[in-house]
């Protein structure tokens, strides 16, 4: 009992260690400088760039290897800084079916969520309670959560032209959301982010979901700043078995952008119970910098 009280009190030191961290970035004050939006995303991953290994049920999730509450706290101080956040069907799928269990992003500002000290954090910093949602979906196959409508948040979705004009899109309106087509295919980022832009007052919007978004987001020339914590260890699993952050290519190659390590950290425990050693970073798009 005592070792397992010595090793919580170690995970909280660490979490000390890197709060507040990312708030001193002042990402709404950076957007103001570039008198535009900012587009942001974050991801933990391995030495080889995995972000995320299938799990029994089929699913790709975040590897226990790589899990870890100092990262998390600082995902959540990214997404603080946020006016819009960016997810998919295939998250809120997984929220629907086990809540917070799916690493959450609807309501952890709330009063009573887990993070409810970034929301107060946001509300003294002139932004609502929690950020609005916007869903990037080819199928409208999914539910849209209750608590997503709380604290008087928007939920936008873009989709194609053809699901715009569906029964399901109808039915989404009729609970509150806006459906935007913004693509044949699938969704143009540029569309994207061109209607956020000249419909709403956002000075941060970050994208919180999987590698596909992102590269929605990197196809169209719209990202800013990608966050990466990562981690000094090898994912051991088949190339059909795990997501890597970008589909082919090493992030540090990633063309435009210019890497920046902020802090790195020994001794932390990982889900799975194993020590890890973690860097965070940020790579820049050119020319961000400067402001």
């Amino acid at each position: 009992m005592e070792k397992v009280f010595d090793k919580m009190k170690e995970t909280e030191q660490k979490i000390r260690e890197v709060e507040g961290m990312y708030l001193d970035f002042d990402l709404q004050g950076l957007a103001k400088k570039m008198g535009r939006p900012l587009v942001i995303a974050n991801y933990i991953c391995d030495k080889n760039d995995v972000i995320a290994k299938k799990s029994g049920a089929g699913e790709f999730q975040v590897a226990p290897e790589l899990k870890n509450a100092s990262d998390w706290r600082l995902f959540q101080e990214l997404t603080a800084q946020a006016d819009a956040i960016i997810t998919g069907a295939g998250y809120l799928k997984r929220y629907a079916a086990s809540g917070e269990k799916s690493q959450n992003v609807i309501d952890q500002f709330s009063e009573s969520g887990q993070f409810a000290t970034l929301g107060e954090w946001r509300v003294k910093n002139g932004l609502k309670r929690n950020p609005d949602i916007v869903v990037v979906s080819r199928s409208l196959d999914f539910e849209i959560p209750a608590a997503a409508f709380s604290d008087g948040r928007k939920i936008m979705i873009f989709t194609t032209f053809d699901s715009s004009a569906s029964e399901k899109a109808k039915e989404y309106e009729k609970s509150g959301a806006v459906v935007v087509p913004a693509g044949e295919d699938g969704v143009d980022g540029q569309v994207m982010i061109k209607y956020l832009t000249d419909n709403e007052d956002y000075k941060v919007i970050k994208m919180t979901t999987g590698p596909r978004v992102l590269q929605i987001l990197l196809s169209a020339g719209m990202l800013d700043e990608l966050f990466i914590t990562r981690v000094d260890k090898e994912i051991k699993a088949d190339p059909s078995d795990v997501q890597t952050v970008l589909p082919d290519g090493k992030v540090k190659d990633l063309p435009g952008f210019a890497y920046q390590e902020v802090f790195r950290q020994d001794g932390v425990t990982a889900e799975d119970g194993q020590i890890i050693s973690q860097s965070f970073g940020v790579y820049k798009k050119d020319g961000i910098s400067d402001f």
